[in-house]
């Protein structure tokens, strides 16, 4: 069974949105100690609509354009160029540098650039952009990441929630077209986010929630498999989930529990009925026919009576 492509660009903003500060730690800590997160920071999508123009738009990438306070007083502006098919050409660097000035001149602030590759293609090491012409240069260099090289080890050991993002993001790349192998990382990582490495270190909730919706969507897994691993994982659900008070929704667990959920309320409802027509002295026999019960059910109901 085809299993439908995730919404990558939306994950990848979504996750960042809402770890940010986690996010800027991770790949940036020298800005992350210069910034007073008393302030929130301020996320300007609406502002990205007007720079970037209608061809970068359709290109399989995301951004976010993000206003920081710094504990100076003054601003920072944090620019991320999420690169989500990997489909890397020789106009990538130029298009960093265009996203750059456009932001440079519209608003004229400082900014700090990242390039985050999420692809298993971004194999080319520019992070450049150089130009020059009859004695006229310009080089342009920004900061990349690329998820394909990093190690799984080092991002494991990471205390910083954000790295379990990176590693279902590697994790992807790592299984591609292989259910077992997507089946074991993503029980692994969900195993890790519920039971060992963030109930250690005792994070926030709100964290875990997100992480465990960015897990589940990126990282699917064919119907059959899915519901093996939702199974696999209900011990865990019950007691760790359950604890923490995380939501179902939005996550394939929601619909596996609300259909167990329906099938419990149709057999109470079924026990129910049944004990009412043994009130009225109806045979176990016709009970069992009339409301679906095992006749050996239906026995044991009659004997509680």
């Amino acid at each position: 069974m085809k299993v439908e492509n995730p919404d990558y660009d939306y994950l990848w903003k979504d996750v960042i949105t809402e770890l940010f500060e986690e996010f800027l730690l991770f790949f940036s800590p020298d800005l992350f100690e210069l910034v007073d997160f008393s302030v929130p920071p301020e996320f300007l999508e609406q502002e990205l609509q007007t720079i970037l123009s209608e061809s970068d738009s359709n290109q399989r990438v995301a951004y976010k354009l993000v206003k920081l306070q710094l504990k100076n007083g003054s601003e920072q502006w944090v620019y991320v160029h999420i690169e989500v098919q990997g489909d890397h050409k020789k106009m990538f660097p130029k298009r960093m540098f265009q996203s750059f000035y456009r932001i440079m001149d519209l608003y004229d602030q400082k900014i700090y650039a990242l390039a985050l590759f999420t692809g298993e293609r971004a194999k080319y090491n520019s992070d450049q952009f150089r130009y020059e012409f009859l004695g006229t240069e310009l080089t342009y260099n920004y900061n990349t990441y690329r998820i394909a090289s990093q190690s799984e080890s080092a991002l494991l050991k990471s205390q910083n929630p954000f790295a379990l993002a990176v590693l279902a993001g590697l994790y992807l790349i790592k299984s591609k077209k292989n259910v077992d192998l997507q089946y074991e990382y993503k029980r692994k990582l969900m195993r890790m986010l519920l039971q060992d490495k963030m109930i250690s270190k005792e994070m926030k909730r709100e964290y875990i929630q997100k992480l465990f919706v960015f897990i589940d969507h990126i990282i699917r897994l064919p119907e059959e498999a899915g519901l093996q691993l939702i199974r696999d994982l209900d011990p865990i659900m019950k007691k760790e989930a359950a604890q923490m008070g995380l939501s179902m929704k939005d996550t394939s667990f929601a619909k596996y529990y609300l259909k167990e959920g329906k099938r419990e309320g149709i057999k109470e409802g079924k026990i129910e009925i049944a004990v009412r027509l043994l009130k009225k002295e109806h045979s176990v026999e016709d009970v069992a026919e009339i409301t679906g019960l095992p006749l050996q059910e239906v026995r044991e109901l009659k004997e509680k009576e």
